[in-house]
């Protein structure tokens, strides 16, 4: 996957991320609009962990570019994640796996994290923006 430009792997990584997001909003909201279908297995999507391997780990020393012309370093993978059926513990007579409660809670907190992470590369942006525009002042 290529860098986002002036975002860097940084944005490369919130795009994944957002992709990822989402992703998985549209598979909660299959998994509401099956909710009544006989024998659907709910979906999940699972990219947590795939995505943490690339953040930095406590301890470890970021990468320095000692020239200008050095490239940054890439973001690694864009990662798809992995979809898996859900089970509930609860089984209904129809073999419908989908806990209507559930996964609107989960499209709640998926959305909210699709906001914050929006919000997070809009502040990036910004920030571009206003050393481009030459308003940065200087700290």
């Amino acid at each position: 996957m290529s860098d986002m430009g002036l975002l860097g792997a940084g944005g490369a990584y919130m795009k994944n991320l957002l992709d990822l997001r989402q992703r998985r909003q549209d598979i909660i909201a299959s998994n509401i609009a099956n909710a009544d279908t006989p024998g659907y297995k709910a979906k999940s999507l699972e990219f947590e962990a795939a995505m943490a391997e690339f953040l930095p780990k406590p301890g470890d020393l970021p990468m320095a570019r000692t020239h200008p012309n050095h490239l940054p370093a890439p973001y690694g993978e864009y990662q798809m994640g992995d979809v898996h059926a859900v089970e509930t513990p609860i089984p209904k007579g129809d073999k419908n796996s989908v806990d209507l409660e559930q996964e609107m809670a989960r499209m709640s907190a998926n959305q909210l994290l699709y906001n914050y992470a929006i919000q997070s590369m809009s502040g990036q942006i910004s920030k571009l923006k206003m050393v481009i525009d030459g308003n940065a002042s200087g700290g």
